[in-house]
């Protein structure tokens, strides 16, 4: 989740280019005046669960008080992408040396099927779960597909009210 008060907030799906858009947003906030929220609590540690990374809609409109005067955006990928982009980021991290693994990932890492394991727990991960309300309203959250972000970058850029700025690639898988 990133928010910027009276501009936007941007719900942060898992593997749909968040930390990209995330470390965008904030390198052109910063020295710029522009408040700006980045949340990248993991979901491990429970008495920050209001402010993880990969917070609802529906749970964040509590917390924001202008949420229907501001702009609300996500990225969408379909959930087997999700899948495997996980599996390959699980991968990659497994190929590093041991003292290279962040020791929050160590016990994950001894799960043998990754795939069938994020298949199961995110079966219900819906972007739908992650932009919509409980029992499914409409939370008024602009949804991009995640192959059209490069080219819709500045567009999403306008509407949060801050510069225009290149979108990076990380964590590519």
């Amino acid at each position: 989740m990133i928010y910027l008060p009276e501009r936007a907030v941007f719900i942060h799906i898992p593997r749909t280019g968040g930390n990209s858009i995330k470390n965008a947003i904030a390198s052109v906030c910063i020295g710029k005046d522009i408040p700006a929220v980045v949340s990248t609590m993991p979901t491990y540690i429970k008495e920050f669960d209001r402010v993880q990374g990969h917070q609802t809609a529906s749970v964040l409109k509590g917390y924001i008080r202008e949420w229907n005067d501001i702009y609300r955006f996500a990225v969408h990928r379909p959930i087997e992408d999700r899948f495997e982009s996980m599996n390959n980021f699980i991968k990659m991290i497994k190929a590093r040396p041991n003292h290279q693994v962040p020791e929050q990932l160590k016990d994950f890492m001894a799960i043998e099927d990754h795939l069938s394991y994020f298949k199961k727990e995110w079966s219900g991960h819906t972007t739908q779960f992650f932009t919509q309300g409980l029992y499914g309203e409409d939370l008024g959250v602009e949804v991009y597909n995640y192959e059209d972000l490069p080219d819709r970058w500045h567009e999403i850029c306008d509407k949060c009210k801050i510069p225009r700025c290149d979108l990076p690639h990380l964590n590519k898988s």
